[in-house]
């Protein structure tokens, strides 16, 4: 499903069934349970951090059929990656040989992307997140922004993020109209089947449910991006605490 259908047409028509049929509401959310839609037009993604959150997100992105650009500052971690060394082992060296992955330091490889993934890091600095990486993601992507791309935060990050601070450092540098929300990464190892979206706006969170239908079992769409904040650290709370 093409998600740049969705500013274009009324997302009611471009989702059909997948918005009529499938869609249940539980606790004040969307649930869309679906087994994954293939991606019948794989988009060119850029999945902006490429640590092990990034790079399992990319590897997840090649096995549903689209091609990723793997974009991080560090030169010796690229270095390592296009050598096929990693914690994923033989994975990465499958990820190679689509030729649909290309692991880069050079920003120039984003151009041309549909879909913006970022997965940049939020340490605690004094016991508060520290967002720098987060704006400095964004001022990376912003300059090839273009009407109708995607943009997810996947990174941990405070309520509020995604359209306030995120969106101000995008904005900054690009007058596209770009769909914007937040899906945080899932832990495989605690059988997180889930995936947990929302936009900043009703168009943003279809073609953010779109999208991750092509990768995900079950699409969890909360009713903007600020749910899905607080309901991903609520979430991580109640892991602390069990």
């Amino acid at each position: 499903m093409d998600h740049r259908r969705a500013i274009t047409e009324r997302p009611e028509s471009t989702y059909g069934s997948f918005w009529t049929d499938q869609v249940q509401r539980r606790q004040g959310v969307t649930v869309i349970a679906t087994t994954p839609e293939p991606a019948t037009h794989g988009c060119r993604v850029a999945v902006v951090g490429q640590d092990a959150a990034g790079l399992s997100l990319a590897r997840t992105a090649i096995i549903a059929g689209h091609t990723v650009a793997g974009f991080d500052t560090d030169p010796e971690l690229i270095a390592r990656l296009r050598a096929g060394r990693s914690s994923l082992g033989h994975e990465l060296v499958a990820m190679h040989e689509t030729g649909r992955y290309h692991a880069t330091d050079d920003p120039a490889w984003l151009a041309g992307c549909t879909v913006y993934l970022v997965t940049a890091p939020v340490p605690l600095r004094r016991g508060r997140p520290d967002l720098g990486p987060v704006l400095a993601a964004a001022d990376t992507i912003a300059g090839h922004l273009r009407d109708a791309d995607l943009v997810v935060l996947e990174s941990w990050v405070p309520p509020g993020t995604t359209r306030g601070v995120f969106h101000d450092a995008l904005a900054a540098r690009s007058s596209a109209r770009y769909l914007l929300g937040f899906a945080p990464r899932r832990e495989p190892y605690r059988n997180e089947r889930a995936k947990l979206v929302g936009g900043i706006d009703r168009r943003s969170t279809l073609a953010v449910s779109a999208f991750y239908r092509t990768m995900h079992d079950v699409v969890v769409a909360c009713a903007n991006a600020e749910e899905a904040e607080a309901a991903n650290l609520a979430a991580a709370a109640d892991r602390r605490s069990a």
